[in-house]
């Protein structure tokens, strides 16, 4: 990770995590966001935050570069496209985007690189249900399960859009798993719906990485939907 000490943006980058992971109401979340959504591409650029860097590492290590181009993808919790700009790198070029913010989606729109954007709360009774199912080679969420944002329960509404085989890229915060209430049942609920009979997925990768956010440490797990 860069020194970080002299900038000035580390410390706003922290404090704007930071501030994010303690709304809890909907609507002041998204208030947050639109105010946000402005300095986020800054605070969040790969000096401070490698969530979008590990979450398309792990998609490429499973999908040639010959391949890349037809297979589907979409982002939830996307933000402004970080990382859809970490995959049309890598060669993908049919990316959808899911987040809960308009104003976030709208910094999103202008680099040109989704093929479509939804507005969507998912999980606990929020618009999956008119989301589509089966209907993505990957789906992502690089930094989406935070305090007051996917809740465990979207886990499912991943799955439901992943298609049959296809790949699940999970990548958050590692200690939200032990420190957090709301998000410490995630990872027994993975492991649940992979044991569960029929299996829902199949592990293939779960790795701690350091300096994921300025210096903590993050998690990147990677499943395939069960056939």
């Amino acid at each position: 990770m860069a020194d970080t000490a002299s900038d000035p943006t580390a410390d706003r980058c922290q404090l704007n995590a930071t501030l994010s992971s303690s709304v809890h109401d909907k609507n002041e979340l998204l208030s947050f966001y639109q105010q946000w959504s402005d300095k986020y591409d800054e605070d969040f650029r790969t000096e401070h935050y490698i969530g979008p860097c590990l979450t398309v590492e792990a998609v490429c290590e499973l999908i040639p570069d010959e391949k890349r181009a037809d297979v589907t993808v979409l982002d939830v919790a996307a933000g402004t496209g970080l990382v859809g700009l970490e995959l049309a790198k890598n060669g993908f070029k049919v990316i959808d985007a899911i987040d809960g913010s308009e104003a976030m989606l709208t910094k999103l729109r202008q680099k040109s690189i989704y093929r479509c954007t939804t507005q969507a709360m998912l999980g606990n009774g929020g618009d999956c249900e008119s989301l589509p199912e089966n209907a993505y080679d990957v789906v992502t969420s690089s930094g989406g399960f935070v305090p007051g944002h996917l809740p465990v329960s979207a886990v499912q509404d991943l799955i439901r859009m992943c298609k049959p085989g296809g790949l699940i890229v999970i990548v958050m915060r590692y200690e939200y798993l032990n420190t957090c209430e709301e998000l410490r049942p995630l990872e027994p609920l993975m492991i649940e719906l992979e044991h569960k009979n029929p299996s829902c997925w199949s592990r293939l990768k779960r790795h701690i990485s350091p300096n994921y956010l300025l210096d903590k440490e993050g998690i990147v797990f990677v499943y395939r939907k069960s056939l």
